[in-house]
């Protein structure tokens, strides 16, 4: 499938269209497919938004170039400026969150906003869930689609390997900015890209390829798995309340997928293994009382962290 099918396919023609611009290659070539469309007629409407995070001393001219590649395309821009604190750890999710709220704040309802990610991200993504550990959910790579406050995420460009996009980009003789801090590999994803990967693909071929079937094949089999859970333990999921008593001869790879369901669910962020394993010892395999308690906090602040605890032998999870 070609770039523009797989965009097309995507889009629904009607909503309003936004595109996270970075000015990068990826985000160019994003950009320019969708105002092309728009120009045909087969979007309704267009608007690129460039998030301009202080961390390079070029960052200022990033948004000159996003800002002038738009007004020689006819394209509505907008820019925003986030500061992100250089002396705490966790840069790149500092970066993340500030674009997300930013996001949402732009979002109406039903509105899509479009990232750029391709398949060799999905690659990454994975190889950096599975150095840090990760259970299928991980495995799941990255979403086509996912919500985000009153509208919705979109990577179009998933299937499509990054080689094709410097294709695109090279046919169409589009200027684009290179990110200093790429070479960077004090950051995790930079040191993969740029140390890891090549080494890996001088001896296996199609490594983006074989990650997304992978990939894929985790989601699927994960979606499954949720399915069959809603369909057995809906009071448990929508309420957030397991009771014990009628999970005693239930395995306990079961209750620890449907823990995990019921706390995304719930937007509640996923406790690691050796918290997963303390719930399950401290309310499951002991009878608790009525001052058992655990709780977690996810490290980066993404999402909320979570809490469990038991009244009259019913399990409850909540948001901390």
């Amino acid at each position: 499938m070609s770039l523009s099918t797989d965009l097309l396919d995507t889009l629904s023609p009607e909503k309003k269209i936004f595109v996270a611009f970075s000015g990068g290659l990826d985000s160019t070539a994003l950009l320019f497919l969708c105002n092309k469309a728009l120009k045909q007629k087969k979007i309704s409407n267009l608007k690129a938004i460039h998030i301009n995070h202080n961390l390079s001393k070029n960052s200022d001219n990033w948004q000159q170039h996003c800002e002038s590649f738009c007004r020689s395309n006819n394209i509505e821009f907008e820019s925003f400026i986030v500061e992100v604190s250089k002396n705490r750890s966790s840069i790149e999710s500092q970066a993340r969150q500030a674009r997300y709220k930013i996001f949402e704040s732009l979002l109406d309802t039903n509105d899509q906003i479009l990232l750029a990610h391709h398949r060799d991200d999905v690659f990454e993504t994975l190889l950096l869930r599975l150095f840090r550990g990760t259970g299928v959910d991980g495995l799941s790579g990255l979403s086509e689609k996912r919500s985000l406050g009153k509208g919705e995420i979109l990577r179009p460009f998933l299937n499509s390997p990054k080689s094709d996009l410097k294709i695109y980009i090279d046919e169409n003789e589009l200027a684009y900015v290179e990110d200093d801090t790429n070479s960077n590999n004090n950051f995790d994803r930079n040191f993969l890209r740029n140390e890891i990967v090549p080494s890996l693909e001088t001896r296996w071929s199609k490594l983006s390829e074989r990650a997304a079937f992978t990939s894929l094949t985790a989601k699927k089999k994960k979606l499954s798995l949720d399915f069959m859970l809603e369909k057995s333990f809906k009071k448990e999921i929508s309420s957030g309340i397991i009771e014990r008593a009628d999970f005693i001869e239930i395995p306990s790879f079961i209750i620890e997928e449907l823990i995990r369901l019921i706390l995304r669910k719930k937007g509640i962020a996923l406790p690691n293994q050796k918290v997963l394993s303390e719930i399950m010892s401290v309310f499951f395999h002991k009878k608790p009382s009525n001052e058992s308690y655990v709780e977690w906090s996810r490290k980066d602040g993404e999402q909320m962290g979570g809490q469990v605890f038991s009244e009259h032998n019913n399990i409850i999870f909540k948001k901390k």
